[in-house]
C-alpha cells in the first residue's frame, strides 16, 4: 500500500517543482484525484492536501476554510500549529499580513517551534510592524534569542529612521507591498526575496527570485503596474510613485537591506 506521506510528497513535488504555477487544469485535477487515495486512510492529510491545492489555485477563502476544518479533527498541538502556519501562508500570499502575523504567532504559541517564531518575525520585519510579541522570546534557546534580539534592534532602528528622517508613509508602503506579494503568489510558488533602498524621497523595492524566466518577470511587472492603477482609487499618483516595486530574476541577496 502507498503511504499518505508518499502521495502528498509526490503531489507537493509536482506543485512546487517550478516557480511559475501551472495553468493546466488537467494537472491540477490529477493532484486532486491522487489526494482521494489518502481520504480513507488519513482524513487530516487529505484535507491538508486539498487546502494546499486550493491555495495554489488562489482560492484563498476556500483554502482557509479547509484548513480550519482540520483544527476540529485533531487535538494534537503540533499538528494544529502546522495548520495555523498553513493558514498564515495563505493569508500572507493574499496580502492579509496582519492576520497572517497573528496566525504564525498562534502556531508558535501552540508548539514553541522556533521556525514559527521565525516566520512571525520575518513578516513583521518585511512590513515594519512594531509588535510587542516580538520581545516574547522566552521559549527560544540562547543563541536564537541573541540573534533575534539583534534583529529586533535593527528592525526598530530602520523603522524609526524611515519615520523620522523621511516624509514616507509606512501605511502606504505596506499597502503597496501587500499588493506586490499578492501579484507574485497569484502566478508563482516558492520564495520571493526582497531588497530595498531608502532615501529622502522614496522606498525602492526589488522583489526577486533567480528561477524566474523573462516571460514571468514581464508578467509580474505588468501585473504590478495594473495594481498600481487600482491603488489610485485610494492614493494620489505623486504619493504612489515614491514606492516603486520591480520584479526581477537578478540576485540581490548579498545586498539585502531590509
Amino acid at each position: 500500500m502507498i503511504s499518505p506521506q508518499t502521495i502528498d510528497k509526490s503531489i507537493f513535488d509536482a506543485m512546487f517543482s517550478n516557480v511559475r504555477k501551472t495553468s493546466s487544469v488537467f494537472k491540477i485535477q490529477s493532484w486532486k484525484r491522487d489526494a482521494e487515495k489518502v481520504r480513507s486512510i488519513d482524513i487530516c492529510k487529505y484535507k491538508a492536501i486539498l487546502g494546499t491545492i486550493a491555495a495554489y489555485e488562489n482560492k484563498h477563502d476556500e483554502a482557509i476554510n479547509i484548513f480550519k476544518s482540520i483544527l476540529l479533527l485533531t487535538k494534537d498541538c503540533g499538528y494544529q500549529a502546522m495548520i495555523y502556519s498553513n493558514i498564515a501562508n495563505v493569508l500572507g500570499h493574499a496580502g492579509k499580513y496582519s492576520e497572517a502575523i497573528d496566525s504564525y504567532w498562534k502556531a508558535f504559541e501552540l508548539s514553541n517551534n522556533p521556525s514559527y517564531f521565525e516566520s512571525f518575525f520575518n513578516l513583521c520585519k518585511i512590513y515594519y510592524i512594531n509588535d510587542q510579541r516580538l520581545t516574547n522570546m522566552k521559549s527560544l534557546d540562547d543563541n536564537k534569542k541573541k540573534f533575534y534580539e539583534q534583529e529586533l534592534l535593527s528592525l526598530n532602528e530602520t523603522r524609526q529612521e524611515i519615520i523620522e528622517n523621511t516624509n514616507l508613509n509606512l501605511d502606504l508602503y505596506r499597502d503597496v507591498l501587500k499588493v506586490a506579494f499578492s501579484v507574485f503568489f497569484t502566478h508563482c510558488n516558492n520564495q520571493v526575496n526582497r531588497f530595498i533602498e531608502v532615501n529622502d524621497s522614496q522606498i525602492s523595492t526589488i522583489l526577486f527570485n533567480t528561477d524566474l524566466d523573462l516571460e514571468t518577470v514581464m508578467l509580474l511587472n505588468d501585473g504590478m503596474n495594473d495594481k498600481f492603477l487600482d491603488l489610485l482609487d485610494s492614493y494620489e499618483y505623486e504619493e504612489l510613485i515614491k514606492y516603486p516595486i520591480i520584479f526581477t530574476a537578478e540576485n540581490f541577496k548579498s545586498n539585502e537591506l531590509g
